[in-house]
C-alpha cells in the first residue's frame, strides 16, 4: 500500500476505504510514483489543487472542485501536489461492487477535468461533490448504523457515476490476473517467480505469462519488478533509506537488481534518485 493510501477509515469488511487528505504539513510538493491497484479510486479536490494527476500516460491538471476517477488497474500517479491541497479520497474494491452493485462490474468510468461536460453532467458532478462531503461527515460519527449509512451513500455515488460518466468496459481483467496483481501488491517483498505465481492459479508458466501481458501490458515478472521499484522509490526519496536496505526491503535480490528496476521504471539509479 502506498503512503497516501494509508487511509483513516475502512468499513464494509475493509472493502471500502476513505480519507480526508490535507497536505498542509508537507514541506515540499508531494510526488506519488505511478502505480495501480484493483480498487476503483475517486478523488475530489476540495481546495487548492495545482497538481498533476497522470493516468495511463495522460496528464490531468487538478484544481479546486475537480474530480478524477481512476478505474481498476489503470496506472496513475500524482505530481507536484501543493501544500494548500485538501481532497477526499475514496477507494472501492471489486468485492464491494460485486456484492452491492454487480451490474457495475462491467462499467468503466470517465470523469476527469479535461472532459467536456453537458449541463446534466455538470449537475451530476455537483451532486457527487455533495455525496463525497456526506461520506466525510458520516465517517466522523459513531452510531450503530453508521456503516449502513455509508454503504448507502457509496451506492448513490456509484449510481450517479454509472448514469452520467459510465461506459461499457470491453477489456475486463480475469480473476486469475486480478488475484495475482493483488497478491503481488501484498507480497512484493517475498521471493517471487513466474513459476510460483503460475502455480498459485494452476496455469502453465507460458500460458499465464501470455495472458497476464495481454491484459496488463506487462509480463508477470516485469510487473513484480515494477511494484518493487515503486516501493523502492518511496523508501529512497521519502524515507531517505540507503540502496542496500531498500533492495532487501522491497524484495530485490541485490542492489544491482534494484538499480535495473529503477532504471527501467524511472530512468534513474538509486543514488541518482536520492540526489534528485
Amino acid at each position: 500500500m502506498y503512503e497516501y493510501e494509508n487511509v483513516s477509515v475502512e468499513w464494509a469488511d475493509n472493502t471500502v476505504r476513505f480519507d480526508y487528505v490535507d497536505r498542509a504539513d508537507e514541506r515540499v510538493p508531494l510526488d506519488i510514483p505511478e502505480h495501480w491497484h484493483e480498487e476503483l479510486e475517486i478523488n475530489y479536490t476540495i481546495t487548492g489543487g495545482n497538481r498533476e494527476y497522470v493516468i495511463d500516460g495522460e496528464t490531468e491538471q487538478m484544481a479546486a472542485g475537480d474530480f478524477v476517477v481512476v478505474n481498476p488497474f489503470e496506472v496513475h500517479g500524482v505530481h507536484r501536489a501543493s501544500r494548500d491541497t485538501k481532497s477526499l479520497l475514496l477507494l472501492i474494491s471489486r468485492q464491494f461492487i460485486e456484492k452491492f452493485g454487480p451490474r457495475l462490474g462491467n462499467i468503466r468510468f470517465i470523469l476527469k477535468p479535461s472532459i467536456f461536460m453537458s449541463a446534466e453532467q455538470q449537475q451530476a458532478k455537483a451532486k457527487l461533490a455533495d455525496l463525497m462531503l456526506s461520506v466525510w461527515q458520516i465517517t466522523k460519527t459513531n452510531h450503530e448504523f453508521r456503516d449502513d449509512e455509508l454503504i448507502g451513500v457509496i451506492l448513490q455515488i456509484l449510481s450517479v457515476m454509472a448514469s452520467h460518466f459510465g461506459i461499457e468496459n470491453k477489456h475486463t481483467v480475469t480473476d486469475n490476473v486480478a488475484d495475482t496483481i493483488a497478491y503481488v501488491q501484498r507480497m512484493y517483498a517475498s521471493e517471487l517467480s513466474l513459476e510460483l505465481l503460475a502455480d498459485r492459479v494452476h496455469l502453465s508458466t507460458a500460458y499465464f505469462d501470455r495472458c497476464f501481458k495481454k491484459q496488463t501490458g506487462y509480463s508477470v515478472m516485469q510487473y513484480v519488478n515494477k511494484v518493487r521499484s515503486m516501493h523502492a522509490y518511496q523508501l529512497l526519496t521519502v524515507h531517505h533509506k540507503g540502496a542496500t536496505f531498500t533492495a532487501t526491503a522491497v524484495g530485490f535480490p541485490s542492489t544491482q537488481a534494484l538499480n535495473r528496476g529503477l532504471k527501467n521504471n524511472f530512468g534513474l539509479t538509486a543514488t541518482a534518485l536520492k540526489n534528485s
